[in-house]
């Protein structure tokens, strides 16, 4: 199945916070060089709040308009930062058109809180991203948008923290903003889920918290399989307790744990389809979509 063909007119959304105008263009160059055909649909550019691309309101309203319009094959963010999930009480009140909405980050939100509600979540580069990303990563989000993909590249940089075979449907995103959605309507039951993980920017300690809360809240009871991305941007420069705080949680989880997968903020960030049902196993370590998005 093909989400997209080559030459099909994207829509730009900005459901968090605004990008540079440099980051833009040099963005929707990489778009249209991916061989699609972006339309950029900013909201109104006034906020009450820096950090956001607009009001509620008008973010969510560019949102509706892009799914309803059927000139537009799929919504790709421009980038992450935060507002997403204060969009979601108006997002879900509403039917929207089954079409792809890419991004990550603080994208997360909205997969997981419009998972099986019309949007085909793609877990990958936003459009500020798309000009820094290794070329293996571009051909593979390529071949997913256009059905020629069923094996997720996973590199040869994967640490195998526990050994074993598991199936089920791909969910997750950054961490941090997936531990925010815990005791909302909208994180969705993880129960048999392949978990992916990644976040940028914060301390193993911090990092220790937000699994500690997903543990304690019983989210991640059941867990069929963890995959871990790239956590990066440590603050100081250092990773220090990280490895250990990975090997814990390989102790609690009962299926395959696997660290070092390439996607996340830095130049590798592999499309993963949320919700998607697949294969990972450790021998050797390999991850494999069974069905289209």
């Amino acid at each position: 199945m093909s989400l997209l063909r080559l030459g099909d007119t994207v829509a730009v959304v900005a459901p968090a916070s605004l990008a540079t105008v440099a980051r833009l263009e040099a963005g929707l160059e990489a778009l249209a060089a991916l061989g699609f055909v972006p339309s950029l649909r900013l909201p109104e550019p006034w906020t009450a709040r820096p950090y956001l691309a607009g009001t509620d309101a008008a973010r969510a309203a560019v949102l509706h308009e892009a799914f309803a319009d059927p000139a537009v094959a799929a919504i790709w963010c421009l980038r992450g930062g935060f507002g997403s999930a204060r969009l979601l009480p108006a997002l879900v009140a509403r039917s929207l058109e089954t079409k792809p909405l890419i991004g990550f980050s603080d994208i997360t939100a909205l997969h997981l809180g419009l998972l099986g509600r019309g949007p085909i979540g793609l877990h990958g580069p936003v459009v500020t991203q798309l000009p820094d990303l290794d070329e293996g990563s571009l051909h593979h989000l390529r071949q997913l948008l256009t059905g020629a993909v069923t094996q997720v590249p996973l590199g040869d940089a994967v640490d195998v923290l526990r050994p074993g075979t598991a199936e089920g449907p791909l969910v997750g995103g950054n961490l941090a903003v997936l531990a925010s959605l815990v005791g909302t309507p909208w994180l969705p039951s993880l129960r048999g889920a392949l978990l992916f993980l990644e976040d940028v920017g914060e301390a193993p300690y911090r990092l220790d918290r937000l699994l500690w809360q997903l543990r304690a809240a019983g989210a991640l009871d059941g867990v069929g399989a963890v995959l871990l991305g790239e956590f990066r941007d440590f603050p100081g420069g250092t990773d220090a307790g990280f490895d250990a705080l990975c090997a814990e949680l390989a102790g609690y989880i009962a299926g395959p744990v696997l660290a070092g997968l390439p996607f996340g903020h830095g130049r590798r960030n592999v499309a993963l389809p949320v919700g998607v049902h697949a294969r990972v196993t450790t021998e050797p370590p390999s991850l494999t979509l069974l069905e289209a998005p």
